[in-house]
């Protein structure tokens, strides 16, 4: 397996944990090396273009905030780029990069980890190197530029606060994570970023933009001996602080005693369709990186239109899912946030967009198969039956029926599934760029080693190590069914979902930074 990706290396010999001379990987042309201050170096070499990309990432962003610091990572990425010891200010920091001829230049915050990146001439790949230095290692942090940035956030943050989408995303983060939900919001808080200092951020700077929590990443026309000695005679006097703050992962995994279920009405949805999704905690890569193997698995294998599920919520007649490209499961492989997802399009009855009440309550036998759901609804059209209902055929008959190996790999076996992965990674990783971009995400949430493993260990995930997936995380556990609905059918059915034990989610309980000030 995964021949199109590995080169043999016959005279690769081991090499220590400090990396003195490059470690050629499985992947031919990418190399990796390691600082004596724990910066790692990783160089994909790549000569169809005169070019060369540079990035720059930190293990840190939301997951690594607290209540405290929610935003500081935020504020701090758009700060570097306000002026630092070489470059007196934003113009001087983007002629400095215009006379390299740079393309592509940004900055993001995510949930785990802050990155920097451009693509310059790969002629000029020192002069890259050293101004991305200057930039986090010496930001110049002028307090009336971060007054005037402030107001920049504080409007992007905000705007989020009005968008239907980050509003569910929200609501889905603090109801799974209640004891952390500001570790999935990289936009932080409102209040944090109106009170930051300069000395906030200096801190901030101090604790995590280290070289042992760092990592720089080159791709393109380059030599990977030459790339190496640039790094170690630029940042390999880059010192570690002694006041970094250990990771902490989360407390628990089972947030709810009971299911609990949610709507979010949104403009953007169809009058005809509602759209269902039920979460659960996954494994996450800090903890159980072990498990996220056969999570990758099993999410390819459970969205297989001819997987046992799809044909279960496809087939039942309650549901109405159109076709199998309208429902499927995944999972977000994460530092400390690993989410479960399922997901399904349910199209309504046009006798629903009308109808202005439900009759009362009322048990109904539907049958799907050999299997019964048991609906409290009179009505099988109405979208609270059809909710209620994806909850129960998904914990009553689809992760049931994924327990048993003999029907459930039979109907795609776990070889296709693999061949799948391999396919997936294979396109993924066609370019320099794309291949660092797919490393550096990996080394943030888990390590650089489970990018490296990635295929070996997908090949050695079995039917057993599938099912004890299934047990550990899906299987009698509680989550957060999150129904999208438009507006019209919100009001013909508010009643009826709030009868059935749903709550409306607006931007008063939406955000775990309400919760704080109350």
């Amino acid at each position: 397996m995964f021949t199109q990706l590995k080169k043999i290396v016959l005279s690769l010999t081991f090499l220590s944990l400090s990396f003195a001379f490059a470690e050629e990987t499985a992947l031919s042309g990418l190399y990796r090396y390691k600082l004596d201050n724990g910066l790692e170096l990783f160089i994909a070499e790549n000569t169809s273009a005169p070019l060369a990309y540079i990035e720059l990432a930190v293990k840190a962003g939301a997951v690594t905030q607290t209540p405290q610091t929610a935003g500081l990572f935020h504020l701090y990425e758009h700060m570097l780029f306000k002026g630092n010891e070489k470059y007196e200010n934003q113009q001087e920091f983007t002629k400095a990069e215009n006379r390299m001829g740079v393309i592509d230049e940004n900055g993001s915050t995510g949930v785990d980890r802050v990155n920097y990146y451009f693509t310059l001439p790969s002629s000029l790949v020192k002069r890259g190197l050293e101004f991305w230095s200057y930039a986090i290692r010496t930001p110049k942090l002028d307090e009336k530029e971060l007054e005037n940035e402030k107001a920049v956030v504080l409007a992007e943050i905000n705007a989020d606060f009005s968008d239907h989408g980050h509003m569910r995303m929200s609501a889905i983060s603090k109801y799974l994570f209640p004891e952390n939900a500001w570790r999935l919001d990289p936009g932080g808080s409102p209040a944090v970023v109106t009170n930051a200092t300069v000395q906030d951020l200096r801190d901030m700077q101090q604790r995590f933009y280290t070289p042992e929590n760092s990592a720089i990443f080159v791709g393109g026309d380059v030599k990977h001996e030459e790339v190496y000695e640039y790094v170690k005679e630029i940042f390999g006097n880059w010192q570690n602080s002694p006041g970094s703050i250990p990771f902490q992962a989360p407390s628990t995994k089972e947030p709810f005693s009971k299911d609990k279920k949610i709507v979010v009405v949104d403009s953007g949805n169809s009058d005809s369709i509602i759209n269902v999704s039920y979460y659960l905690r996954g494994p996450d890569g800090e903890t159980e990186e072990g498990d996220t193997y056969a999570a990758d698995v099993w999410s390819t294998l459970v969205s297989s239109p001819n997987s046992t599920f799809s044909k279960t919520m496809v087939g039942s007649s309650i549901l109405s899912i159109p076709e199998s490209d309208y429902v499927g499961a995944h999972y977000s492989t994460r530092r400390a946030s690993g989410m479960i997802g399922f997901f399904g399009a349910m199209v309504l009855n046009s006798s629903v967009q009308s109808k202005k009440s439900v009759p009362s309550a009322a048990e109904t036998n539907y049958g799907i198969g050999s299997f019964k759901v048991i609906s409290t609804r009179s009505d099988p059209s109405s979208p609270v039956d059809k909710a209620d209902s994806f909850l129960s055929i998904i914990k009553r008959q689809a992760v049931p029926e994924m327990l048993n190996k003999e029907t459930f790999f039979a109907a795609t076996p776990l070889a296709l599934v693999k061949q799948q992965l391999e396919d997936s990674r294979v396109y993924e990783l066609e370019s320099a760029k794309s291949i660092l971009a797919s490393l550096s995400a990996s080394w943030a949430s888990c390590s650089s080693d489970y990018f490296f493993n990635y295929d070996k260990n997908i090949e050695q995930v079995s039917e057993d190590d599938v099912v004890s997936f299934i047990e550990k995380y899906i299987s009698n556990k509680n989550g957060l069914l999150v129904v999208s609905v438009s507006p019209a059918v919100w009001a013909n059915y508010k009643s009826s979902f709030l009868g059935h034990g749903y709550e409306q989610v607006t931007a008063e309980n939406a955000f775990w930074q309400n919760d704080l000030t109350r």
